[in-house]
């Protein structure tokens, strides 16, 4: 009986799918990242954290800790959305959603903190007990040496000597696979503990910022601690803006001012000025003297 062409044409297609499994959260993250920095680049920094934002699942992945299998499988998901986040905080931190990019700073530290403390017990015993069964695996070929080498020597063998050699053979296996394992979990051991340190950084940074903004507000007498009367006033004084030599540290500080105040035109003014979006006047010609 012919199968119907619809038919083949879903099993064909299942199979393909089956071949390539869809991209991971690390590989979007990898295709995603050079359009979100392009945006960056360009001053586009609520373009870019929407983009970076969209990549951002909306829960943490379950951590299953049933063996190592699963550890594995769990460390790659949560180290994932580690990177995701950190993408999410720098796009974010441009953009002047400080509050955002701490909270996404400190989600994808508490993930690579849950990782390394799944795998740092159990993974260091497996590494040791690889360790120690290619030890002893190796200490029997040193001990066979000798004879191992006649028998490979040897252009035929009895039965007796196929399967002496045979062992043999399968314990030099167990060598390559007990090296190839202690490397294969020792590798997700040092990897897990690089990734717990590398988002402390992120978030003393973005800690900082925000502490320091908050005592210059506060230290602010004239507006008695209000966040918009101290924007009125940083954005008035042309001090503030000279200070930066780079437009994108310009664009930066008036990003977060239009945070901590969406309605102050004078900021939308000046970030327009920036990005194009306005002209500033052309300067009036200097009046002549009087003629004597």
């Amino acid at each position: 009986m012919r199968t119907p062409a619809l038919l083949c044409s879903v099993l064909v297609s299942a199979a393909l799918l089956a071949q390539a499994p869809a991209p991971s959260l690390g590989d979007r993250v990898k295709a995603e990242r050079p359009a979100v920095e392009q945006l960056l680049a360009e001053l586009k920094y609520p373009e870019a954290m929407q983009r970076a934002e969209a990549l951002l699942p909306a829960a943490r992945p379950a951590f299953d800790k049933k063996d190592n299998s699963t550890l594995v499988q769990s460390v790659a998901a949560n180290l994932d959305m580690a990177e995701a986040l950190r993408l999410a905080t720098e796009a974010a931190d441009s953009a002047g959603a400080w509050e955002k990019a701490l909270d996404y700073a400190k989600t994808a530290k508490a993930l690579a903190n849950e990782a390394y403390a799944g795998v740092k017990e159990p993974f260091t015993q497996t590494v040791a007990y690889y360790k120690q069964a290619g030890a002893r695996a190796q200490q029997v070929l040193d001990e066979n040496d000798a004879r191992i080498k006649e028998l490979k020597g040897k252009s035929a063998l009895d039965p007796g000597e196929r399967q002496e050699l045979d062992l043999a053979l399968g314990v030099e296996k167990e060598v390559l696979d007990c090296a190839k394992w202690m490397k294969f979990f020792q590798t997700y051991l040092d990897v897990t503990k690089r990734e717990n340190e590398a988002y402390d950084p992120l978030v003393k940074v973005m800690e900082d910022k925000l502490k320091s903004e908050a005592d210059q507000i506060a230290d602010y007498k004239a507006g008695k601690g209000e966040k918009t009367k101290w924007v009125e006033a940083v954005i008035s004084t042309p001090a503030y803006l000279e200070r930066f030599t780079e437009k994108s540290g310009k664009a930066q500080w008036l990003n977060r001012l239009a945070i901590l105040d969406p309605e102050n035109k004078k900021v939308q003014h000046q970030l327009d000025l920036l990005t194009g979006k306005a002209t500033a006047p052309a300067a009036k010609p200097a009046k002549k003297g009087k003629k004597a």
